[in-house]
This record gives structure tokens, sequence and C-alpha cells, in this order.
């Protein structure tokens, strides 16, 4: 009785509609992010696209990732889907020499500090 029992409520989930869109659609998570004193290192899922398939936004206080990827016909297209993601960087850190790689589906982009934001060290004499 409790297996028939167990096997109905997880027969009924495996129908249901939430089981169909979080089965066959992989949804990348947000960004990743390490902070310190000389950079940001942010990174992001985008399993399924290359370099050319992603666009990267920098303005002055964020950051976008969106595919430009083309709707193709594939068995594995419902497996990748798109992005469009954003993050907020604050103005302490330069765009505009921004680097950008993907390395076994990850992207990670790392901005550089400005310098007038880097932390300074000042010795201050006992006497």
């Amino acid at each position: 009785m409790f297996s028939s029992e167990v096997d109905r409520i997880l027969e009924r989930w495996a129908n249901s509609p939430l089981w169909e869109q979080t089965h066959f659609n992989y949804v990348p998570s947000k960004f990743a992010v390490d902070v310190n004193e000389e950079k940001a290192v942010m990174a992001l899922s985008v399993l399924g696209y290359g370099a050319d398939d992603i666009e990267i936004n920098c303005y002055e206080d964020r950051i976008e990732v969106k595919s430009n990827k083309p709707e193709e016909k594939t068995p594995y297209n419902e497996l990748i889907s798109k992005i469009d993601e954003k993050i907020t960087i604050g103005k302490n850190f330069d765009g505009r020499n921004a680097k950008a790689v993907i390395k076994n589906g990850i992207l990670t982009i790392t901005l550089e500090r400005k310098e007038e934001t880097k932390p300074k060290k000042v010795t201050i004499k006992v006497g």
C-alpha cells in the first residue's frame, strides 16, 4: 500500500507542468563574484555558447551579458536557454579595460579597479 501511494505521487509529479518546464530547460546560474583590492572577477555559466554567441556590454555602473545565438533546430536546443543577465559593478571598476574569456562553459569577466579607488598604504610615524 505504501509503495503504490508513493508511486502515485511520483507519477503525478513527473506528469506536472512544473516537471516539464524544469526537466528540459537548462537555466544558467547567476554571476559568481570575487572582489579584491585590485580587481573584480565575475563568472557566469554560458553552457552551449561560444565567444561569437555572447554579447557583453559594460556601462558606467553595470555589465550586461546576452546571448545572440540564432535559433537553430537541433536536438539539444531545448537544453540551452537564452542568456540575459545584468550585474551592478558600481563606479569603482574600469570597464574600458575589461577582459572576458569562455572556458569549459564558464564566462569569466575581469575588471581592474580604477586607480583612484585602490586602497593606498599610508605609513604613520609614531612619536
